[in-house]
């Protein structure tokens, strides 16, 4: 599953084109290569997918999409195919910052604005607040949903489902773990969910999010967040800058 491995999200596809869109967040060697370096018109060598168990479309009812940062983009699609079997659709959209919220006008066109709602942690757009306060004052001021389904940290995947857990809420979530084969074979993704351990790449990426161990899930991506840094400055500062001069040459 690349798309997590970058840390983006195919927002939509286009199959009479052949193409598909992808929302990618700078952070890592990898994303900040994907978006410095590629121009529109060039290619990717490879693209692998998609893998992974299918999301689980169906008739629940009142669905609440709550998208964290890139979640969003991770949720379009699945909007859209829940609206297709007559659900009712909100969506809450939420970010550090503004630059942070992301396909706010593809929510607001496809569930109308008045479903639409927007959390920015240092209240500078939207509602002031984090994916915990938007979940709980939807509940407590709209409706309580049938179905949640998250996509973001894990942090804030552990925050949603203290709620949905309380409430009694159903909660499919995108569990953001780490990938190498994505074919199930370096058990690098493995995920706590109850009281068994599943490969994300194959069983995921949307898991019973009551169930899931966050912590676990937190503790094991930040195993290598150090390492990740160091490589990304690394990256931005000695071989980035060679391999624009290069390019511009060529």
């Amino acid at each position: 599953m690349l798309y997590q491995i970058l840390l983006g999200s195919i927002v939509d596809i286009n199959p009479e084109k052949g193409t598909f869109s992808v929302l990618v967040e700078a952070y890592n060697r990898a994303t900040v290569e994907l978006v410095e370096l590629l121009e529109e018109g060039e290619e990717i060598f490879n693209i692998e997918g998609p893998n992974g168990t299918p999301f689980p479309v169906g008739k629940y009812g009142t669905v609440l999409l709550v998208g964290q940062g890139w979640g969003a983009g991770a949720n379009y699609p699945i909007a859209k195919e829940l609206l297709s079997v007559q659900n009712e659709v909100y969506a809450i959209l939420a970010g550090g910052s503004r630059e942070n919220i992301y396909c706010e006008e593809e929510y607001k066109t496809l569930l109308g604005e008045e479903k639409v709602f927007v959390y920015t942690e240092d209240d500078d757009y939207g509602k002031e607040g984090g994916v915990a306060q938007a979940v709980e004052e939807f509940i407590r001021d709209v409706k309580r949903p049938d179905l949640v389904v998250f996509a973001g940290s894990p942090v804030g995947g552990e925050e949603v489902a203290q709620i949905t857990r309380d409430k009694g809420v159903k909660n499919f979530s995108l569990v953001a773990s780490t990938m190498l084969c994505t074919s199930g074979l370096c058990l690098t993704c493995r995920v706590k969910v109850g009281d068994k351990m599943v490969l994300n790449c194959i069983e995921g990426p949307y898991l019973d999010g009551n169930s899931v161990d966050w912590k676990m899930v937190t503790f094991r991506n930040g195993y290598y967040w150090d390492l990740e840094k160091e490589g990304a400055e690394y990256f931005a500062n000695k071989i980035l800058p060679k391999l624009k001069r290069k390019k511009q040459k060529t």
